[in-house]
C-alpha cells in the first residue's frame, strides 16, 4: 500500500472528523501554519485565503518559497508532497507551530484533495507541480523568474474523503480572528468568491452551520396573509453531524436584522417542528440548527432594545412554513425522516 493509499484508507488518524467539517479546518490550518512558521523565523509577513463556491481553497504567502530540487537535509518538492516524515519538520526548523492538533504536513493536504496545485518562487527559481487524488497529475517544472519569493497552494479537499468538502467558515474565521491577536505582525485575509451557497438564502447558511449540502436543508419560502398585513416568511433547518450532541441553535431575523432575543417567529418554529416531530410536549432538538426571518409591515418589540419580536400574527405563519419545509424535505428523504422522528422520540 502506497503512503497516500494509507493516509485515504484512515483519514481520521491524520486530521481528524471527515463529516463534521473539522477535518477540512485541520488541512486549512495546516497550509496556514507553514506561514505561520516563516513568520516566527521573520520570513514572512502574510497569508491570503480564498475559498471558492465549489470549496476549493487557496493559500498565498510571501515567505522564502520551497526548495524545488531540496537540499541541506530538506527532499525535493516532489518528494516532500509524496510521502510523510517522521520527524516534526522536515528541515528541523524551530520554532514550529502547529494550529491544528495532528500537524499532519503538506503530504496530508495532498493526499486527501481531489486535486491539490502549488507553485512556489524561491531564489530566483519557480517551481510548479499538481496532483490529483494525491496522484502526480502534472509533474514538477523549474524555470528562473523575477517574481517576488512566496507560495501559492489551491486545493479541493476530496467529496469522496469528506462528508461535506466545504470549510466551515465559522471556525476558520474564529481561528484566523485569535491568529491576528496571538501574531499581530502576521497579517491575515479572508475571501469569498462566487459563492453560490450564499445564493439559496437561508438555506445555504444553515448548510455551512450543519456541514451539509444546501439540498439537505429543509426550507420554505412564502407570504402569508394575516389580519395585521401580510407576512414574508423564510424557514432553514437541519440536523448537523458532528457528535457528541450540541445545544439547538436558531438564527431569528425580522426585517433584515438580526434578533437574538428571539421572539414570536421563533415561537412559530419550535411549533412548527412541534407538529412534525409529533406529539404537544417539547422535544429533545440537539445538533439542530435553524434560521428564520420574517418581514412584516407594522413590527412591535418586546423591549426598548428592539431585539425581540412580540408580534403575535407573526407565529402562525412562520408555524405553517416551516411545517411545509418538513414536508417537502420528508418526501425528498424519507428514510432520513423516519430515522430522526423516531430518534427524537426515543430521547423525549
Amino acid at each position: 500500500m502506497t503512503p497516500v493509499e494509507q493516509v485515504r484508507q484512515r483519514p481520521a488518524m491524520y486530521v481528524g472528523d471527515v463529516a463534521d467539517g473539522s477535518g477540512v479546518l485541520e488541512m486549512v490550518q495546516e497550509v496556514v501554519a507553514n506561514a505561520l512558521d516563516q513568520h516566527l523565523a521573520g520570513r514572512c509577513t502574510r497569508a491570503a485565503l480564498t475559498l471558492a463556491a465549489d470549496g476549493t481553497v487557496t493559500v498565498e504567502d510571501d515567505g522564502p518559497g520551497l526548495r524545488a530540487r531540496g537540499g541541506d537535509g530538506v527532499p525535493p518538492l516532489d518528494e516532500l508532497l509524496a510521502r510523510r516524515f517522521d520527524r516534526p519538520t522536515v528541515d528541523g526548523h524551530r520554532p514550529h507551530v502547529h494550529l491544528g492538533f495532528g500537524g499532519a504536513g503538506l503530504f496530508v493536504v495532498n493526499a486527501l484533495s481531489e486535486r491539490f496545485a502549488l507553485r512556489t518562487v524561491r531564489d530566483g527559481t519557480e517551481a510548479s507541480i499538481a496532483y490529483a487524488g494525491g496522484v502526480l497529475a502534472v509533474p514538477l517544472a523549474v524555470r528562473r523568474t523575477r517574481r517576488a519569493s512566496g507560495t501559492w497552494i489551491r486545493f479541493r479537499p476530496d467529496p469522496q474523503v469528506f462528508t461535506h468538502p466545504r470549510v466551515p467558515r465559522v471556525a476558520l474565521a474564529a481561528q484566523l480572528e485569535d491568529l491576528s491577536f496571538v501574531a499581530p505582525g502576521f497579517r491575515v485575509s479572508l475571501a469569498v468568491e462566487g459563492d453560490d451557497v450564499a445564493a439559496r438564502g437561508l438555506a445555504g447558511r444553515v448548510a455551512l452551520g450543519a456541514c451539509c449540502q444546501p439540498g439537505e436543508v429543509a426550507t420554505h419560502r412564502a407570504t402569508y396573509e394575516t389580519k395585521a398585513g401580510p407576512v414574508d416568511v423564510e424557514v432553514a433547518l437541519a440536523w448537523r453531524a458532528e457528535r457528541p450532541a450540541r445545544p439547538t441553535t436558531i438564527e431569528s431575523f425580522v426585517n433584515l436584522r438580526r434578533t437574538p432575543g428571539d421572539g414570536r417567529h421563533v415561537d412559530g418554529l419550535h411549533d412548527g417542528l412541534r407538529a412534525f416531530l409529533g406529539g404537544t410536549k417539547p422535544r429533545r432538538t440537539e445538533r439542530l440548527i435553524a434560521a428564520v426571518s420574517v418581514i412584516l409591515a407594522d413590527v412591535l418589540y418586546g423591549n426598548p432594545m428592539r431585539d425581540r419580536l412580540d408580534s403575535p400574527h407573526a407565529r402562525a405563519p412562520v408555524a405553517a412554513a416551516t411545517q411545509a419545509a418538513f414536508a417537502a424535505w420528508a418526501r425528498a428523504h424519507p428514510s432520513v425522516a423516519r430515522e430522526l422522528r423516531a430518534r427524537v422520540a426515543g430521547a423525549s
